[in-house]
């Protein structure tokens, strides 16, 4: 066979197969939007809130305000910033301080400063107070004296603790609730995201699949849309009897899978648990299922603004005792609010919460191998579900006349 043919036909199939490598790597990414609203919509968000915080400043009688959480660096800048280097803290690398005479400021090290000036803050109005990074350390913490230099040794709120600062974070996340327009836009482009990215995975799992690589399978679906997952519980088979809170440990999928995930983007997350089952429901899990659907239901009914979450957590148990299962609720958590935390508190008895116009809930009764779970936003005189996919399998539940669709199982 002559060389150069020999040549030109590796030289083909090198580059057919870079050539494929490049068009799997460009259809994993799914190109999704970085941003669902536009930059008068942010900025006018970013004024309301503005205003919430100096409300905010004068009952709490302060000076100044200091953001360092990165869901409270996201809530302020409308999903433009992002302090958070360490995915698994909540403490960002850097601080925003915003002062009762309108000045702001970015407190930060140079590693920091060049990308949230020049791609957000700058243009927001911020003005950049730089520091070296060893400056900050157990011995001697600069940023002291930067927010004392600001302040003139005024009264600081902080919702982290910190040298010289009030905190205020318990009291400050209250102010979160009420989400904005924009805030529901984007929330309302992320839960239905969120939500198609675990139908996706549902539709794909097989038997013989083990828990870790669903588990893979789902961060990858939210990864490709650019979607950060918070949550994951994985669990197949005996595993979702077992256990409430089933991290991922191995299981081989025979028939029945449970992906249940909190997930976020712009510092917002999403609740959302479906179940997939390879074969005809066992008769006794429909009953459950319908059951929770039910229970659902009658959460959403109660998260009406102005009712108190204490009578919402007080009536969930005789739910459950119509249901016929009378301590099932004693078993796990039942949710609560959501907005900027995976969950802004859960209902407990005597809790202090009053359900507010335009808020994020996100409920998970569950009955033992049964949970429904979706994210929804509570309004004066009707609640909106974000968390719903096309196509997916229904339970129609009947109260007092009127029919709710709740998410069932996928049958495979």
């Amino acid at each position: 066979m002559n060389k150069s043919f020999i040549i030109f036909i590796s030289m083909f199939i090198v580059s057919s197969s870079n050539l494929c490598q490049k068009k799997n790597a460009t259809a994993f990414w799914k190109s999704k939007p970085q941003m669902v609203i536009t930059q008068s919509e942010a900025q006018k968000e970013i004024e309301e809130k503005l205003v919430r915080v100096q409300s905010f400043l004068n009952e709490q009688k302060l000076d100044g305000l200091l953001l360092t959480q990165v869901r409270n660096f996201y809530w302020i800048t409308a999903g433009l910033a992002n302090n958070q280097i360490v995915l698994n803290k909540d403490v960002g690398a850097a601080s925003l301080l915003i002062m009762k005479d309108g000045k702001k400021y970015l407190l930060c090290t140079g590693s920091e400063a060049g990308r949230l000036m020049d791609e957000s803050l700058g243009e927001l109005g911020y003005e950049l107070k730089n520091f070296n990074w060893y400056e900050a350390n157990a011995e001697k913490d600069v940023r002291s004296d930067l927010i004392k230099e600001i302040s003139k040794d005024g009264r600081i709120g902080s919702d982290i603790n910190f040298p010289g600062t009030v905190l205020i974070s318990d009291q400050f996340k209250k102010i979160r609730y009420s989400l904005l327009e924009s805030e529901i836009k984007r929330y309302r482009w992320l839960g239905r995201e969120v939500t198609e990215a675990i139908a996706e995975v549902c539709k794909t799992i097989k038997p013989g699949m083990d828990e870790f690589e669903i588990e893979a399978l789902t961060s990858a679906s939210l990864h490709t849309r650019g979607i950060l997952p918070t949550v994951l519980l994985i669990a197949v088979d005996n595993r979702i009897f077992k256990y409430r809170h089933a991290l991922p440990g191995g299981a081989k999928l025979d028939k029945y899978a449970m992906i249940n995930v909190c997930a976020e983007k712009w510092g917002m997350p999403i609740a959302v648990t479906r179940f997939a089952h390879f074969g005809q429901l066992p008769e006794e899990l429909k009953n459950k299922f319908e059951k929770t659907a039910k229970i659902f239901t009658q959460y959403e009914l109660a998260t009406v603004p102005g009712n108190t979450c204490a009578d919402i957590f007080e009536q969930c148990k005789k739910w459950y005792e119509e249901a016929g299962f009378l301590d099932e609720w004693k078993k796990h958590h039942q949710g609560g609010a959501i907005g900027y935390n995976d969950r802004e508190y859960v209902i407990y008895p005597g809790i202090k919460e009053t359900v507010q116009d335009n808020q994020a809930f996100a409920w998970n009764p569950t009955i033992t191998g049964a949970k429904v779970e979706d994210t929804f936003i509570a309004y004066k005189d009707h609640f909106e579900v974000i968390t719903k996919s096309e196509g997916w399998p229904m339970i129609t539940v009947e109260i007092n006349g009127k029919t709710y669709e709740q998410p069932g199982v996928l049958i495979r």
